[in-house]
């Protein structure tokens, strides 16, 4: 039977860690939590250790943030799956048997993502979701698929530890989008991918978390695909070009392609400039709206 163990990466954490711990503890051996914290001052450490069992571990140093410390933790926690779970969120009952058994089941798989329920700060089941992407074309379609409801969320992913060697751990420089990033590097790695449609662990949804700096992580996002569309990502032409075009539709949006101080120019002008626009459907359909509105118009002062 193959080990599993689950990184957990903390700062400040005392709030949720207990439920989160219990959660992990109540699985029984058939995981280990490694916890990895960057100092906190609130006694997140000595709630880990007094709920450490005989092969979990809990160390306290600083850190760079949760990438960091997951680089940290992943090299000395063992493990042949591994994985990490937030110090707010809940591995579902009975989960860890269940990842363990399908590995061993499946030894093609490199990775296993599964299903997640929201809650809330209470605990409460707010509702739940279902990541659905098993390519790289599909991980870097964010328009269609990341940010359509198919994305994967974090602590429903499992994967070898060999896998995680392969790609090279995580990257320091996204602070939010961190696994994103990973889970592309998966695929180029040539991570086979399977979905076990069981709920595999429960994901806290509350004021607080880093998560829910939406707006920040959409960048990060944006800026990993532009990435790797620049270094030479096999992807089709005719998908890397809609995708360079909806991100620089959304720079434009979003004011990132004004120098502080100048005056953003017009939709029409910024079109004349970017033809390649017109590979968007959003834009598409925001003409198409302004032409109707046009006609409209005329048809009324005709009137």
């Amino acid at each position: 039977m193959s080990s599993l163990v689950l990184a957990v990466p903390v700062f400040n954490a005392a709030e949720f860690l207990p439920a989160t711990l219990e959660s992990l503890n109540a699985q029984g051996p058939a995981v280990r939590w490694y916890l990895q914290d960057g100092g906190s001052q609130d006694g997140t450490v000595d709630i880990a250790r007094s709920l450490a069992r005989p092969g979990d571990t809990v160390v306290s140093e600083p850190d760079q943030g949760q990438a960091d410390a997951l680089n940290r933790a992943f090299p000395k926690m063992g493990g042949q799956v591994v994985g990490f779970l937030n110090g707010d969120d809940l591995l579902a009952t009975g989960a860890a048997e269940r990842v363990v058994h399908y590995f061993d089941e499946h030894p093609e798989i490199d990775l296993l993502y599964g299903r997640v329920e929201w809650i809330d700060r209470m605990g409460k089941v707010t509702g739940e979701h279902s990541g659905r992407i098993a390519s790289l074309s599909e991980m870097l379609d964010i328009y269609n698929v990341w940010w359509g409801r198919r994305q994967w969320v974090q602590p429903e992913v499992f994967l070898r530890r060999e896998l995680w060697a392969k790609v090279g751990g995580f990257r320091n420089q996204w602070k939010l989008a961190f696994d994103y990033d990973f889970w592309v590097r998966c695929f180029l790695a040539g991570a086979r991918p399977a979905h076990d449609p069981s709920i595999v662990a429960r994901f806290r949804i509350h004021a607080a978390q880093k998560s829910s700096a939406a707006e920040q992580a959409a960048d990060e996002i944006r800026s990993i695909v532009t990435e790797h569309l620049d270094a030479g990502v096999p992807l089709p032409v005719a998908d890397q070009r809609r995708l360079r075009a909806q991100i620089s539709y959304d720079l434009y949006q979003l004011g990132r392609t004004t120098a502080p101080g100048q005056r953003r120019i017009s939709f029409a002008s910024a079109l004349l400039r970017n033809p390649s626009w017109l590979r968007s459907r959003e834009v598409r359909s925001r003409i198409q709206s302004s032409l109707a509105k046009l006609v409209g118009f005329r048809r009324k002062t005709a009137a």
